[in-house]
């Protein structure tokens, strides 16, 4: 598929999953890892805007959390059930919408995130949703795996 070109996205769909969220750029903390969501904004997606706007040439990152205060369900509560196949439609503030079909499901412990499979060059437009995952570590306050979905724009 032909790359789009830079448009910052504005929402996101996976009906499969019953998500439908506003979307909002975050970027790297002063350690050089990614921002979460947080405050008002801490049950929307946010994309990485350190990486290429949904449908340009290479992966998009967007993120949310699982679970909020409480263990509330977050956005990405269900993200894990996606499977190959499944669509992730992302408004662009162009006006336009990129439409990917999902390739991967994968689970990673946090200390093996596997960062050149997320962030590497590809041969086209992807995109990458992240989301924690696995085994809830009550001591630390966090999750011990990720979950990340992979999928090839389709549509544009």
């Amino acid at each position: 598929m032909k790359p789009l070109r830079a448009s910052e996205p504005t929402a996101v769909r996976i009906p499969s999953i019953g998500v439908e969220s506003p979307v909002h750029g975050l970027g790297l903390d002063e350690e050089g890892r990614l921002q979460v969501p947080s405050g008002e904004l801490y049950d929307q997606v946010a994309w990485y805007d350190g990486s290429p706007s949904p449908g340009e040439a290479g992966p998009a990152v967007l993120e949310g959390h699982v679970t909020g205060a409480g263990y509330a369900p977050s956005v990405f509560f269900e993200l894990g059930a996606t499977r190959r196949g499944d669509l992730i439609e992302v408004d662009r503030a162009d006006g336009s919408t990129a439409t990917f079909k999902v390739t991967e499901v994968k689970s990673s412990p946090k200390d093996e995130f596997p960062r050149v499979d997320v962030y590497g060059a590809t041969d086209g437009p992807e995109l990458r949703v992240i989301t924690c995952g696995g085994t809830f570590d009550k001591e630390a306050g966090r999750h011990l795996d990720n979950v990340i979905v992979f999928a090839k724009l389709v549509t544009g």
